[in-house]
């Protein structure tokens, strides 16, 4: 008896000292770590689930010609940019996600906590999050070869801060991701990314966010996306779910006499109910120097183009469209049957250049400036 009541007592400490382990109250660090829905860019507000699924998925595999006949070319062409930007969130987040929802958070002195090592398909991550203040928080996260044990192997592969809200994840903070940090310590031909990407974002009271980017020589995969250096910049009202989003890419317009890539910056819109519009701004490529491409389009709220239009201007004229010359295979449909006067509108060209980070009209907050680099507070 004396002995069964040891073993007892034994197994009773061994699950207190587990217990012990894992009973680390990180509920307010976890309420701190970025998550998807929130640092996500979204063109179509009224299609993207909360949790962040309809933003991310394909993002690593689609090129300009898998969109031909989806959508209004302006449209897909900024879709497909947002999808590799969502896409490099996805590879930061995601193992930020599994870690803390593994739990086990080890304790270090200046209010740490430390999660993992944790072995992925690709590399070992380490996550590490630190409470300023009681309201902000920063954090990293690490990665090394798989079957490496030397902690001098980590490597930096993202990092930020979050300075709290009323809601879990939502606040004002920052971002930073190193693909090329994560492409070296990953299982050689796991990873095809490559550059890094800054962020920072706000959150209202209202769940509204407004989002800013800077890509330094950024794309998801080189083999079918063209590297981006530039800023990307968008926002979300709600309950509304009207977004606004301006961004950069290399790729061939349609209407240019070859397929040369153009570089595009592309500010859309889209009104839930309703419908949704681009106004592009072009050069380079087939676009002769000293000229720019101009261009606006519309659709429905099925994503049917109503209405599309180029012009050819000098840069001079780019704000000044009457100025311009059409390009006469280029024009589809009328003007007049946009849905709605906001989204049929005269052309109204992004005035905003490739590397420029304000924001778009009626941006609900004003975000704390992009980080110049991916560096760690901790």
């Amino acid at each position: 008896m004396m002995r069964m009541g040891k073993s007892m007592i034994l197994g009773a400490a061994l699950v207190l000292a587990a217990c012990g382990k894992e009973s680390v109250d990180d509920a307010e660090y976890v309420e701190a770590t970025p998550d998807l829905a929130g640092t996500a860019l979204e063109i179509n507000g009224e299609a993207a689930a909360e949790e962040g699924a309809a933003l991310i998925a394909e993002g690593f595999g689609v090129h300009q010609g898998a969109l031909n006949g989806q959508g209004p070319e302006f449209l897909e062409n900024a879709r497909l940019e947002v999808k590799a930007l969502n896409g490099a969130l996805k590879e930061a987040i995601t193992p930020i996600v599994e870690l803390v929802n593994k739990g086990g958070a080890e304790a270090q002195p200046g209010d740490v906590l430390v999660y993992g090592p944790t072995d992925r398909a690709n590399a070992t991550f380490k996550f590490t999050i630190k409470k300023v203040t009681q309201q902000r928080f920063v954090w990293k996260l690490q990665a090394r070869p798989l079957g490496s044990t030397d902690d001098a192997a980590y490597k930096l592969v993202a990092a930020g801060g979050l300075t709290k809200g009323a809601l879990a994840h939502r606040g004002r903070g920052t971002l930073g991701i190193n693909l090329d940090n994560l492409k070296s310590v990953s299982t050689p031909g796991s990873f095809a990314g490559q550059g890094k990407l800054m962020a920072s974002f706000a959150h209202t009271v209202g769940n509204d966010k407004t989002l800013a980017y800077r890509l330094s020589n950024f794309t998801p995969n080189l083999a079918n996306h063209e590297p981006v250096t530039g800023a990307f910049v968008g926002h979300r009202r709600m309950p509304s779910g009207a977004t606004r989003v301006r961004v950069a890419g290399r790729y061939n317009l349609e209407n240019t006499g070859s397929a040369a890539k153009e570089n595009v910056i592309a500010a859309v819109r889209w009104i839930p109910g309703l419908g949704g519009r681009a106004d592009i701004l072009a050069s380079g490529g087939d676009i002769a120097e000293g000229k720019v491409y101009i261009g606006s389009a519309c659709w429905d709220r099925q994503e049917v183009e109503k209405f599309r239009i180029l012009r050819v201007c000098n840069k001079a004229d780019a704000q000044t469209p009457a100025r311009c010359e059409i390009v006469p295979e280029s024009v589809f449909g009328s003007r007049e049957a946009c849905p709605g006067a906001e989204l049929g509108g005269d052309i109204n060209a992004p005035s905003a250049g490739q590397d420029d980070i304000s924001q778009e009209p009626d941006a609900p907050a004003d975000p704390e400036p992009v980080p110049g680099d991916v560096t760690a507070e901790l």
